[in-house]
């Protein structure tokens, strides 16, 4: 009874961990996003907390402090591309991301 039971929830959970497609992700991604996170959040214009699908590896970088003027400049252009797709939302997936939710 318990490897079935395990079988069910293996079937149920696989589909969805395996599409990622209403994931938020950078707009440019054409594989499969090597580090997705699951977290219950409230995102702006979201009425209820529901699941969300994170690609945190592309949001990494807007998460380190940069350590030249460089890197700077390409922090920011990043972050302004992301708000151009994200909006709002967008801070709220990095508090997300550095647990502050």
């Amino acid at each position: 009874m318990a490897k079935l039971s395990v079988a069910l929830l293996l079937l149920w959970v696989a589909p969805v961990a395996a599409d990622s497609s209403g994931c938020i992700q950078a707009p440019k991604r054409q594989k499969a996003c090597p580090n997705l996170i699951y977290r219950v959040a409230q995102l702006p214009a979201m009425p209820a907390p529901a699941m969300v699908c994170i690609c945190a590896s592309d949001f990494a970088p807007l998460l380190v402090t940069p350590a030249s003027d460089s890197e700077k400049v390409q922090q920011n252009m990043l972050r302004r591309q992301m708000e151009v797709v994200h909006g709002e939302k967008l801070q709220s997936v990095l508090d997300i991301l550095q647990r502050r939710l």
